[in-house]
């Protein structure tokens, strides 16, 4: 006892030594010397702060959208989703694979140069942007609540984002719900911190405790597949949503990889945070998959607030038509053969997206003109025809004036003819090099050709809107 009595009080001594100007030795250095030459192991110092540290603002974050959003303390508002019935939504990709720092440095990152585009996409007639997945990580999200990304600072999201309302821009964020990583490693789940058993059993980290149920849908290899029958992550999913849509200021969700886990979460979580608008990406060729998704999205007999999907089927069909010039395959017994053919109303076409445009970084500078006269086609099929349109941000804002007013002039005669997502149409057409269609706008009917078959024409009494490579628009007043 009187050793230990002793150490206590050279304590002072040691401190008082090594803090002395006249001493130069460090504290290791220090208490070696008073110990006689017993060698100290000190542990180095992490390095930054660590994540879970009650000092840390991201922690600090997670902590106050807990009080805030969760069950009991929050009641959601009535769902006021958009009526997507009739609707005359566009919507623009707001981002590309390679807009990331990764790849690409401007001053204040994406988020920045969201917000400089943002009076233009308001003027352009966009409604809605979807924007990247805003936590840390993206797309292998690790910590919910850290906004300090690879596409900007939180402080230049929120910039981004009250640029775009202010041009009367709705702002769709991409919720990567699915799977997740740790902060450090696979499964040290942090802000929010969670056990490893919302882990799903057979997902292929190796360690232990998992959830006692395997995963519910499909896996990614990359990330912990959550089990959305949990309750912490169902819970704490609610509460993220809340915060992003009442704090940071998004109005809708885009739901990655919605093949992970069954519809009716998305149902659930729609109604816990009352998004306006949701779109999910379930990745699949097969419209009765999609179709199945979107109806398990809204146990109503409306189906209002059914979540929209992603047509996949349309774009497969549009691309295949346009390469080849054989239009058989966009024609399903006189209606459209993609999703739009059979619930247009809960359909958002597209031509290319992240996704499926190559993933090349020179690509956007380098694609052959062959292959942006394609994707023009297939931008006026979707701009003239049913559904919800998406429009790829490079192909607006990176491939030129020309191509951009190309764009443009389709946006502007769908706007102007009233063109909604369930405009009745008619195929007049669709064979070897050639895909004729009526639609009936609000305003105005409105025909479109595509393909290589140069003689076709609508007749009398239609007025040529625009054309281009392989494609022409008439208009006639209704």
């Amino acid at each position: 006892m009187q050793t230990n009595f002793k150490k206590l009080w050279l304590v002072p001594a040691i401190i008082l030594s090594v803090f002395s100007p006249a001493r130069a030795l460090s504290a290791v250095d220090a208490l070696t010397a008073k110990a006689g030459g017993f060698e100290f192991h000190m542990p180095a110092p992490p390095e930054g702060r660590l994540a879970n540290s009650p000092l840390s603002p991201v922690r600090t974050e997670w902590l106050n959208a807990a009080r805030k959003y969760s069950d009991w303390n929050f009641i959601p508002p009535p769902q006021r989703r958009v009526d997507t019935n009739g609707s005359k939504l566009v919507m623009l990709q707001g981002f590309h694979w390679h807009a990331d720092s990764y790849w690409y440095h401007p001053p204040n990152g994406w988020w920045g140069v969201v917000a400089e585009k943002a009076a233009e996409i308001g003027r352009a007639g966009f409604d809605l942007v979807w924007l990247p997945p805003v936590s840390r990580g993206s797309y292998y999200p690790t910590e919910w609540y850290n906004l300090d990304s690879q596409w900007g600072t939180k402080a230049n999201l929120l910039k981004a984002v009250g640029a775009l309302h202010a041009s009367a821009v709705k702002v769709v964020a991409d919720v990567v719900i699915n799977h997740r990583n740790g902060t450090r490693d696979w499964a040290d789940f942090t802000s929010p911190d969670w056990p490893t058993t919302v882990i799903a059993r057979n997902d292929e980290w190796p360690g232990s405790p998992k959830s006692q149920y395997d995963d519910e849908g499909q896996g990614e290899v990359g990330c912990r597949d959550l089990d959305h029958r949990s309750r912490v992550v169902q819970d704490e999913t609610k509460i993220f949503l809340r915060w992003l849509k009442n704090d940071i200021g998004f109005d809708g969700w885009r739901y990655d990889m919605v093949k992970g886990y069954p519809a009716h979460y998305t149902q659930l979580y729609n109604e816990a945070s009352s998004p306006i608008f949701s779109v999910g990406e379930f990745y699949d060729g097969n419209r009765q998959l999609i179709a199945d998704w979107i109806d398990g999205t809204d146990n109503s007999s409306s189906k209002t607030n059914a979540s929209t999907a992603f047509d996949f089927t349309t774009r497969y069909a549009i691309i295949a038509a346009v390469e080849s010039e054989r239009y058989e395959g966009l024609n399903d017994n006189g209606r459209p053969s993609g999703l739009i053919g059979w619930w247009p109303a809960k359909s958002v076409t597209y031509v290319e997206s992240h996704d499926t445009s190559p993933r090349d970084p020179e690509f956007l500078k380098t694609a052959p003109a062959e292959y942006k006269a394609q994707r023009l086609m297939g931008y006026a099929y979707i701009l003239t025809h049913p559904g919800i349109p998406c429009v790829f941000w490079p192909h607006y804002f990176d491939w030129g004036q020309a191509y951009k007013h190309s764009l443009q002039t389709l946006v502007n005669i769908r706007k102007t003819a009233g063109i909604t997502s369930t405009s009745r149409m008619g195929i007049l057409a669709a064979n070897n090099e050639l895909y004729a269609a009526v639609i009936d706008g609000d305003s105005q009917r409105v025909i479109l050709k595509l393909g290589r078959n140069g003689s076709w024409q609508p007749g009398a009494g239609w007025t040529l809107a625009t054309s281009g490579e392989r494609y022409a628009v008439w208009t006639q007043q209704r």
